[in-house]
């Protein structure tokens, strides 16, 4: 037998890694790129936009396996920042294949007398997030105010992991506060859920783009502290394509929000306990991964991750 080669699927599998070389060798496609500062050969390929609701121009990358490639890691290519959303875990492993997103904003804070990431910040994937509210919010020092939302990804390292609930940040020339965070869902990325905050003339930077970077003229008035309230979601930790999945919270909630990169989760209704959730009936979807979190009155948080897998 091991003068054959080895076993048959020894042989078999070398096949398939010779064949896999000479594809990637021969494409048009194959460009040189910066992987976290390395630079390596992938190529890059278009993804299917069908049913694709926000026209997004997501992309696969395919790289040989010596690669280091991974959810969170920040490509430079053609010029642009793209961020690695999602990594393929292939049956027969001749590659690997993920799925990136460009970056659109770069994200600033101060860490003590120093903007973080020596100085440049960090680029982060941010997008409107729909809002599902049973009431009434409000936000920062109890201001009545448009309370937009916004959903935002960030590599997953020591200074990104040092960001509070509560730390507030601009995005887009107006200033958000961090009510959620979630660094346990996709490994190698962190979620923020944000909501917008009041514009503070007196520590704001709104020429740099940085909140809280002057030193506050007068501290914030001390609030009584709030006990918060343990917030569970209950329901399927998995959700097929097609399916009509319902979860339900133990405390009355006021705003629901679904954390949903992939567009496959549509809001079919929902109550002060309970959100019923459609998911696209698409199987291009499967392994998606989306969010479901529940805001009380008094601020407490509570959160499902669910995982999108075939019917079958």
């Amino acid at each position: 037998m091991n003068a054959k080669g080895g076993t048959n699927y020894d042989r078999v599998f070398k096949g398939a890694m010779r064949d896999f070389e000479i594809w990637f060798d021969g494409q048009l496609g194959r460009e040189t790129i910066l992987v976290d500062g390395i630079e390596q050969y992938a190529v890059f390929q278009d993804q299917n936009q069908n049913n694709n609701k926000d026209l997004s121009d997501d992309k696969y990358m395919i790289v040989k396996n010596d690669s280091h490639a991974q959810v969170g890691s920040y490509v430079n290519w053609r010029g642009n920042i793209w961020m690695i959303f999602s990594d393929e875990h292939k049956t027969i492993p001749t590659h690997k294949q993920l799925k990136v997103k460009e970056a659109n904003h770069v994200i600033k804070w101060m860490i003590g007398d120093k903007i973080c990431g020596n100085g440049n910040g960090y680029d982060a994937y941010v997008q409107n997030q729909t809002l599902y509210t049973l009431g009434v919010s409000t936000s920062g020092q109890n201001a009545w105010i448009v309370n937009g939302k916004m959903m935002m990804y960030m590599q997953d390292n020591a200074e990104t992991r040092a960001i509070k609930v509560g730390q507030r940040i601009f995005i887009g020339g107006s200033v958000y506060q961090v009510f959620f965070k979630d660094p346990v869902s996709r490994k190698g990325l962190i979620n923020y859920l944000l909501e917008q905050d009041m514009l503070a003339v007196d520590r704001d930077n709104t020429e740099l783009g940085i909140a809280d970077y002057y030193p506050a003229k007068k501290p914030d008035p001390i609030e009584p502290p709030v006990k918060p309230t343990e917030v569970v979601i209950t329901g399927a930790d998995k959700a097929k394509v097609g399916s009509l999945v319902k979860y339900v919270a133990s405390e009355d909630i006021v705003e629901w929000a679904v954390s949903d990169t992939e567009a496959v989760a549509k809001v079919v209704e929902q109550d002060s306990k309970n959100i019923s959730i459609r998911i696209e009936s698409n199987f291009q979807k499967v392994g998606s991964i989306i969010t479901i979190v529940g805001k009380t009155a008094n601020g407490s948080i509570g959160s499902k991750t669910v995982k999108i897998v075939s019917p079958y």
